[in-house]
């Protein structure tokens, strides 16, 4: 057991925590060192506490099990609970020191287009995967995208991640506020489109090396008015009954309609993005850059009128891309979907008999070498 930072992970001694390096609403992640190997070690607290905790706790470690066939998720060693009587759960993971917003906040380190178009390229094939398998990831953000120094980068914390339901009401307040999908904001439907749009925003914050719409914590209102100002605002049809955000609240929806009403704005995103200086852009150009005119096909307000992450993959920005994606895309598509549980009706006695199914109870026997990357039990090997 090992205590560091008053936060206790109870983990077995063949793990050496040397620090706490994330700590979240959901759980908390030490790095530690097994055999020379470096390691992530997140914790997932008090599964047996709610119905909803256990839930939440169930999805993200199935999500995770099931999605290690692909390799723009973060690989997962081992998944273990303690010897100890705390209903915690441990996940094992790949260390990759940086993430994304370090990368792009440090001058230091270039971004030519090609990295960016490699590192989009493989943040949609990682969506294309998870909605594949009917997975809403609801928190794609900078932080949340691990990136080794050869520019592969890692969808990680699926602690927000569910199964897409169309009949189902989704929660709001999901993702991180400045990745968040104006149909988030404005409590109407959602679905894949809105993980589409936070690698919109990415694209955008990795052309032009910052934030592209930081708006106020907690302030919803000024968040979509920053969207509005560089999106533009869309004609109000898309708020009929029938349309995009016809299931939008009702007070966001009259505030939405005021400010259009009162103040329309013609988008000036294809401007902005086409002055990033790795873009080379020449003004006056009959076209903006392709990189430009994809991010605008991302960021369109209308969920609807933004393509899929496969489709998204077709643009011809990704030709130079084009051998890389299609073998990732059959490596994909060689994998059955995964067949998740269905938590609805459980109670919390039964969830928790589930979760301690899926991860055992850590032993000797779990430290195995020569186990296969995407085995769920086993430590395995790191991917190259």
């Amino acid at each position: 057991m090992q205590d560091s930072n008053t936060l206790i992970f109870d983990v077995p001694d063949a793990f050496e925590v040397e620090s706490i390096i994330g700590q979240g609403a959901y759980g908390a992640v030490c790095k530690a060192v097994f055999c020379e190997d470096q390691l992530a070690i997140k914790k997932i607290p008090h599964y047996s506490r709610s119905e909803d905790t256990a839930r939440r706790v169930l999805r993200e470690i199935e999500i995770l099990q099931n999605l290690q066939f692909c390799e723009q998720v973060v690989g997962c060693r081992l998944f273990f609970r303690p010897k100890s009587e705390e209903k915690d759960v441990y996940v094992a993971m790949d260390y990759i020191p940086s993430d994304l917003s370090s990368v792009i906040k440090n001058g230091a380190i270039t971004l030519d287009e090609s990295v960016v178009r490699y590192i989009t390229c493989q943040l949609l094939l990682a969506l294309r995967a998870l909605h594949r398998c009917n997975v809403l990831h609801r928190d794609v953000s900078t932080r949340n995208i691990l990136i080794h120094y050869n520019s592969q980068v890692f969808l990680c914390d699926f602690g927000l991640s569910r199964f897409f339901d169309p009949d189902e009401q989704l929660s709001f307040g999901v993702v991180t506020q400045w990745y968040r999908a104006p149909e988030i904001i404005l409590d109407a439907a959602y679905s894949y489109a809105s993980d589409v749009w936070s690698v919109g925003v990415i694209l955008g914050e990795l052309l032009l090396r910052r934030h592209l719409f930081p708006g106020k914590s907690n302030d919803s209102a000024n968040q979509l008015q920053l969207i509005f100002h560089l999106v533009g605002t869309p004609s109000k049809e898309v708020f009929d009954e029938s349309h995009s955000y016809g299931r939008a609240s009702q007070n966001a929806k009259n505030y939405a309609l005021a400010y259009i009403e009162r103040r329309p704005c013609a988008s000036t995103l294809v401007h902005l993005l086409s002055t990033a200086p790795i873009l080379h852009h020449t003004p006056g150009s009959a076209l903006p850059p392709l990189a430009v005119q994809l991010a605008e096909q991302l960021l369109q307000f209308d969920p609807a009128k933004r393509p899929s992450a496969d489709d998204a993959l077709k643009h011809p920005w990704f030709d130079s891309c084009r051998a890389f994606i299609n073998e990732v895309i059959e490596h994909q598509d060689e994998e059955t979907i995964p067949t998740f549980t269905q938590t609805q009706n459980m109670n919390l006695a039964e969830l928790v008999k589930r979760i301690e199914e899926v991860v055992p109870v850590f032993s000797e026997d779990l430290l195995v070498e020569d186990e296969p990357a995407d085995a769920p039990a086993g430590i395995g090997q790191a991917r190259s």
